[in-house]
């Protein structure tokens, strides 16, 4: 009898630690799926916060450039921002190019790829055809230098906003396609009237020099959303 019971008795423990055993399986599981799942997040956030400051930093350098040609004594009015690759880079006028070591130096550089939409390279377009209100004077004469950025990722447009306007929400503006993507090059003529504001229903770009909405004719009517940086003020 006492070797039946001894028998019974070391069947319970073994079943009682292999359940405990199963517990602590199913328990570390869920812990690193957790894990996991937590720093897949963590990675996902601290990568949009590196190309958002990335994405800013350009426009900051841009400005640079533009205000020490500025002082120097060059006319907002004959600066160009033909890239490196412009057939006319290198010629006579290469002093007047923001990104010609003659002229203001700064680096030609697109927008990382993977804050990027898949229609869309990164390319910076910079030109004169709006102006923000409250930035510079307004009405006649008033249009800024403004920086665009077309095709970001509605997660970094997101983060843009939260970080310059204090909200996450995207505001909606419908601006001209070929205004947009548009660079001003040395010899254009340089706009004299009225331009364009940038002023969405909320306002909530007002006094703001830099933000990101969405425009539902970019890139042949395709909806997008544009971050815009203003380089110049006037």
């Amino acid at each position: 009898m006492e070797s039946d019971y001894r028998t019974h008795s070391e069947s319970g423990n073994v079943l009682f630690l292999i359940l405990i055993a199963v517990a602590l399986f199913a328990a570390l599981s869920y812990a690193v799926t957790q894990s996991t799942r937590s720093g897949s997040g963590s990675t996902e956030r601290e990568s949009s916060a590196l190309n958002s400051a990335t994405i800013t930093q350009h426009p900051t350098a841009l400005r640079t450039a533009v205000v020490r040609m500025v002082l120097g004594g060059m006319g907002a009015e004959d600066i160009g921002f033909e890239s490196p690759a412009a057939g006319d880079f290198n010629d006579a006028s290469s002093n007047q190019r923001v990104f010609h070591p003659s002229g203001g130096g700064a680096v030609y550089q697109t927008a990382p790829e993977d804050a990027m939409t898949s229609a869309y390279s990164g390319r910076w377009y910079i030109n004169y055809n709006f102006e923000v209100p409250q930035i510079g004077r307004t009405g006649t004469a008033g249009n800024d230098l403004i920086a665009f950025l077309p095709g970001i990722s509605q997660t970094i447009c997101s983060r843009i906003n939260e970080e310059f306007i204090g909200s996450t929400s995207i505001p909606a503006l419908d601006l001209t396609n070929n205004l947009v993507e548009d660079d001003f090059e040395v010899g254009d003529t340089f706009p004299q009237g009225d331009e364009p504001d940038m002023s969405p229903a909320g306002n909530e770009f007002d006094g703001q020099p830099t933000g990101c909405f969405e425009d539902a004719n970019i890139n042949g009517g395709s909806a997008a959303y544009v971050i815009f940086s203003v380089i110049l003020e006037r």
